[in-house]
């Protein structure tokens, strides 16, 4: 797993506390005749990206990723080897806090296409991957499909095929 820092001067910050750990999931699966297709979910008022969220006191990363999937978008899946850690600042309570989201690979089994209103998520679609990168405006998001596409062109190239089953 790589660690991307978003690009945010350090020495900006003052701030002594870790910073705030969440996770996300990169959720793929291969069509029929083999392309590989991502999961995007776009928030009210907000733009294409990736599920996310925070992990729950005593909670594993990898429980948190298939929650927070299942929660913002209704599918389920086997949530597999950790893509890219992508670091960033947000505001917090009135001061600048560091942020640490872990991306994870998540390969779609089940569910049904389901936007949270909870979550304030307004849509949920999968995408072929070169149409998932034309969608996302965030470049760190970019970063990390296109780490996970190379982890799963990788995997499928070892296995001899092209990842369908």
């Amino acid at each position: 797993m790589t660690n991307l820092d978003a690009g945010e001067p350090v020495q900006e910050f003052v701030d002594s506390d870790p910073p705030i750990a969440s996770v996300g999931g990169v959720v793929y699966r291969w069509t029929a005749v083999g392309q590989l297709e991502i999961l995007l979910i776009k928030k009210q008022g907000g733009f294409w990206t990736l599920p996310k969220g925070q992990i729950k006191p005593g909670e594993d990363e990898r429980d948190a990723v298939a929650r927070e999937v299942a929660e913002e978008t209704g599918i389920s899946g086997m949530v597999e080897a950790a893509v890219l850690q992508v670091l960033y600042t947000i505001q917090k309570a009135g001061r600048r806090r560091r942020k640490a989201v872990t991306y994870y690979l998540m390969r779609a089994d089940g569910g049904r296409l389901r936007p949270s209103r909870k979550e304030r998520i307004a849509r949920v679609r999968w995408f072929p991957v070169g149409a998932a990168l034309r969608r996302i405006r965030r470049g760190r998001i970019r970063t990390v499909v296109r780490a996970a596409r190379a982890i799963l062109d990788d995997d499928a190239a070892a296995a001899g095929n092209n990842g369908a089953t």
